[in-house]
């Protein structure tokens, strides 16, 4: 799939990973918030391991049918440059645990994990949406 900002530079948009959408993944849980999340990676080499690093935890939550939290669809998005954009977002499915850990992405040990990576220091973006009944 593709869209374009402008004719000189298309935004080719990749489904990397299904998460939660992958069939009876949800198994009846309801979503009570979700995090909107964007990573920008200057290389190629960046965007891979990045995308590595979501694959194996997306396995790890896999197995968890009762799991507090979940990814949903992960996508990158390339302009024809290096690197790229990680695009995901978290389905949160315990209000408890979500307002406990929603800013996890902020933590020492995810701050060096995005620097392992290869991303910059202002690189991730992270929004959150709660549930209102």
């Amino acid at each position: 799939m593709s869209s374009t900002i402008s004719p000189d530079h298309p935004i080719i948009r990749e489904l990397v990973l299904l998460g939660d959408s992958a069939p009876g993944r949800r198994a009846g849980r309801t979503v009570v918030a979700q995090s909107h999340c964007e990573i920008d990676l200057g290389s190629d080499a960046a965007l891979e391991r990045c995308v590595q690093a979501l694959r194996a935890s997306d396995e790890r939550l896999a197995e968890l049918s009762d799991g507090p939290y979940d990814w949903q669809r992960t996508w990158v998005e390339r302009n024809g440059q290096a690197g790229g954009k990680v695009v995901f977002d978290v389905a949160w499915y315990d209000e408890e645990f979500f307002q406990e850990k929603k800013d996890t992405f902020l933590a020492p040990e995810h701050l060096a994990m995005y620097a392992n990576i290869g991303a910059e220091e202002g690189a991730v973006r992270v929004t959150h949406w709660h549930k209102v009944d």
